[in-house]
């Protein structure tokens, strides 16, 4: 069987475990909640034309705003109202559901905004935990309003966030860094992180996906090239370890170990926020820039050295493949499509749970669990599926990857 054939064969296994198990999830956002298992639903039913799955996208989103109006009030992308209602306006953009314009009240918008300036208070950009993730909802809902007085109401939440980037954004030299709380189990430290996940090359994605705003451009354009110039120039440079840069830059401290070849952490995540970057300034260097760091990471195909223990789309081998399928897509580099077939070849052959979700399970520090969400379960290994066989690409915006 060739290797869009098995490919083929997981995704109906997942597809049918999904539209027929229920596990209980009490978050709705977009990475870890209910919101992430709709998506899923509408793109496969539109892939198979299976009224079964749209229905059941369906469902979860009435579910998502019965949650909301009874009063559920936790804010964040990954887990939260942002994610959820996110998601909501890709589906609408992607004309997979009809929803009506102001759907979302400005009491929803309100809340947000006071949970985002809490976290800028805190210093906590974080895309999937703190205000970045709530900017991109505002700007999903920016690019699709037509209604003059929402346009306006979404402008001015995003300058909010866009000043305060401006604001609390440390310069040297030509670069700006913007310092975080650094926790890793037991370690706790304040530095610099460098994952697209919780750090810096989320910072520069939101701020390329507004560069591209005359309305916004006039301060992103500041900010965008001296982030970029920040990361390059934390580059290691030692010839003993396969990554190019570190998960984090704390002062005083060295860093001696490789960081994992993944999506939340590392130099994929890194590649990925530098070609944003270049495209949104037009600016070949760093494109060139952000092939030769991913370039470099094709040499990392030892399963062991790169890190790599599921399949997931956080730290897994579907994680890994999309990002290469992505770059091969914007540069046509064959390196990168025979990447990405090596990693999806090496992700469905991780599927030997007998007791896990389509034979998959998720790796979390010790322990093997069972897992139906985006980020880390089977319903991202379903997208992730859908989008090397072709299915649109637009869903690619959760991990912030486009």
């Amino acid at each position: 069987m060739n290797l869009n054939n098995k490919l083929e064969s997981k995704l109906d296994e997942i597809a049918d475990f999904l539209l027929n198990h229920e596990d209980y999830n009490p978050e709705i956002g977009a990475l870890t909640g209910l919101s992430g298992n709709a998506l899923f639903h509408f793109y496969f039913g539109n892939y198979k034309n299976d009224d079964r799955h749209i229905e059941k996208g369906v469902d979860i989103i009435i579910e998502l705003f019965n949650r909301i109006e009874k009063g559920y009030n936790f804010p964040t992308f990954c887990d939260g109202i942002a994610g959820a209602c996110w998601v909501l306006e890709l589906l609408k953009e992607q004309g997979k559901i009809e929803l009506e314009e102001d759907i979302i009240t400005e009491e929803v918008d309100e809340y947000l905004l006071s949970e985002m300036n809490d976290f800028i208070t805190d210093n906590n950009f974080d895309f999937m935990h703190g205000a970045i993730g709530i900017g991109l909802y505002y700007l999903k809902r920016y690019q699709n309003v037509t209604f003059s007085k929402l346009k306006f109401r979404y402008e001015r939440y995003l300058f909010v966030l866009l000043e305060a980037i401006s604001a609390k954004a440390i310069k040297s030299g030509d670069t700006i860094h913007w310092e975080s709380n650094i926790i890793s189990g037991d370690y706790n430290a304040e530095g610099c992180n460098l994952g697209l996940a919780h750090g810096i090359p989320s910072i520069v994605v939101f701020l390329s996906k507004l560069g591209v705003y005359p309305t916004f451009s006039g301060i992103t354009t500041k900010l965008i090239k001296p982030a970029c110039n920040y990361i390059l120039n934390n580059k290691i440079n030692n010839s003993k370890l396969s990554s190019s840069f570190p998960n984090w830059i704390i002062k005083n401290e060295i860093n001696k170990s490789n960081s994992r070849l993944a999506w939340c952490y590392g130099d994929l995540g890194v590649a990925i926020s530098i070609l944003k970057a270049s495209q949104t300034l037009k600016d070949d260097n760093l494109l060139n820039e952000s092939i030769k760091i991913l370039k470099k990471t094709t040499k990392r195909k030892d399963i062991k050295e790169s890190g790599v223990k599921d399949a997931g789309l956080c730290h897994g081998a579907f994680g890994i493949m999309i990002i290469y399928k992505h770059f091969f897509d914007q540069t046509n580099i064959l390196l990168f499509k025979e990447m990405s077939d090596y990693w999806a070849n090496l992700s469905i052959n991780l599927a030997t749970h007998n007791d896990g979700y389509a034979g998959f399970k998720e790796y979390n520090v010790t322990l093997w669990k069972s897992n139906q969400k985006l980020l880390g379960g089977v319903s991202g290994i379903g997208l992730a599926i859908l989008d090397y066989l072709g299915e649109s690409i637009k869903w690619k915006e959760v991990l912030i990857i486009d």
